[in-house]
This record gives C-alpha cells, sequence and structure tokens, in this order.
C-alpha cells in the first residue's frame, strides 16, 4: 500500500511539472513576440524589431552599402561596311548611336566588337564620329579575321568610369507600385526600409543612382520575409 501511495505521488509530481513546463511555453509567444512592428515618427515607415530566435529563423545577413567607380557596358549591333573614305584603311563598323550619346564619352574609347551571337573573343576597336550629322563607327584592324561588309556584329561599349553606391542585388526588394528599397539594419536586431534609385543591375550587384550613405549595413537575406512581417502579407 506503501509503494502504490509512493508510485501515486511520483505520477501527480510528473504531472505538474509537465503542467508548469506547457505553462511556460504557452506564456511565451504573449510576453516576447518574434516581432514587433511601430511606425518611424514623422515618416510613412515603420520599425521592425525581431526576437534573437526571429532573426536565426530568418537567417538574416546583412552587408555594407559600398561606394565603387564602375563602368557601365552596354551591347549595341552594328554592321561591318566600307571606309566612308576611300583615303581610310581598316575595317569599319557602323554603330547606330545618337549624337546625344557620342557626347557621353562614346567618340575615343576602347570597344570590342564581337559576333552577332557574341561567340569568340573578338576584337578591340576604337570609337570614332565621322560624318555631319556624326555617326559612330568603330575603326578595326584591317586584318581581322570574319569581318565582311553588310555582317551584322555586336559592339560592347565601355562608359567613362563614375563613383557608384553599390549592394548586392538580394538586398533590392520592390513595393507593388514598382518603387526600390533595402532593409537598413541602424541597431542589432532593428531593422528599417530605406528608399534607393537603381541606375542598373551588373550579375549580381545593383549599382544605386541613390540610396543610403556608404558603409550603411542592409540585410541581404530574409528581405522578402521582412517585408511581408511589415506589410502583414500572410496574415
Amino acid at each position: 500500500m506503501q509503494t502504490s501511495s509512493r508510485w501515486v505521488m511520483v505520477v501527480l509530481i510528473l504531472a505538474g511539472l509537465a503542467l508548469a513546463a506547457y505553462a511556460e511555453k504557452s506564456d511565451t509567444p504573449s510576453k516576447s513576440k518574434p516581432a514587433k512592428v511601430e511606425p518611424v515618427q514623422g515618416t510613412n515607415l515603420k520599425r521592425l524589431t525581431l526576437s534573437t530566435r526571429a532573426a536565426e529563423r530568418l537567417g538574416i545577413t546583412t552587408a555594407p552599402v559600398r561606394e565603387v567607380q564602375v563602368a557601365r557596358k552596354s551591347v549595341v549591333v552594328g554592321e561591318v561596311v566600307s571606309a566612308p573614305d576611300a583615303a581610310l584603311s581598316g575595317a569599319w563598323v557602323r554603330v547606330p548611336l545618337s549624337g546625344d550619346t557620342l557626347h557621353k564619352g562614346a567618340q575615343g574609347q576602347l570597344v570590342r566588337v564581337l559576333s552577332r551571337d557574341g561567340s569568340g573573343a573578338g576584337v578591340t576597336a576604337r570609337a570614332v564620329a565621322w560624318g555631319d550629322p556624326p555617326l559612330l563607327y568603330s575603326v578595326v584592324d584591317s586584318a581581322a579575321p570574319g569581318l565582311l561588309p553588310g555582317q551584322r556584329v555586336r559592339v560592347e561599349l565601355t562608359g567613362s568610369e563614375t563613383l557608384r553606391k553599390v549592394v548586392p542585388y538580394a538586398a533590392v526588394v520592390y513595393d507593388a507600385h514598382g518603387a526600390s528599397w533595402v532593409y537598413t539594419n541602424p541597431t542589432p536586431l532593428t531593422f528599417v526600409r530605406h528608399p534607393i534609385s537603381v541606375d542598373y543591375i551588373e550579375g549580381d550587384l545593383a549599382m544605386l543612382s541613390d540610396g543610403p550613405s556608404p558603409g550603411t549595413m542592409v540585410v541581404t537575406s530574409g528581405v522578402a520575409e521582412l517585408f511581408g512581417t511589415e506589410f502583414e502579407v500572410g496574415h
């Protein structure tokens, strides 16, 4: 009988411990929410504060905004033509660029002439303007193989270097109106959406014409989840 009473006591103690643990788990979400969303005073933005566990679950990673010298590349279709003057030598490639483009540094720069499908290493040429109104031509060594009058080729132009703010493209998120944003990380576990202007994309980098100051930490992983939390998508 004593043995039976002891077993009953053990069962009751274990049941009490289980209930206490359950109650503790049940109370946890109400005491510490995974994310707190509050307005940023004087703006229409919101500040997101995550719990450490929520940040880990979302796999949040960050990277700094960088400022680097970059030269934008563009590819246009040109045509191999005869030299515009009989006294001129070399193979000439006419490139249909506007006069406005010529004044932005296309003239005089080195370009690469590639086959239409982009195969092969291509040949280097120098862009010159000729005629009135001027057209842009790429002058190629006459010994360059495989360039025949009338042939369509691709010409890769590289603009002059400019200072640009750069962020990983993974950091960029677009809203329903097409505006682009990044999430800054001003303090640990705190995130605020910041507007940016994307000039162009190159590989996995976004070149910005406007954005946060260099050195600002922006979110590169977990961006969509932060956006969904801020706007309560799926809630």
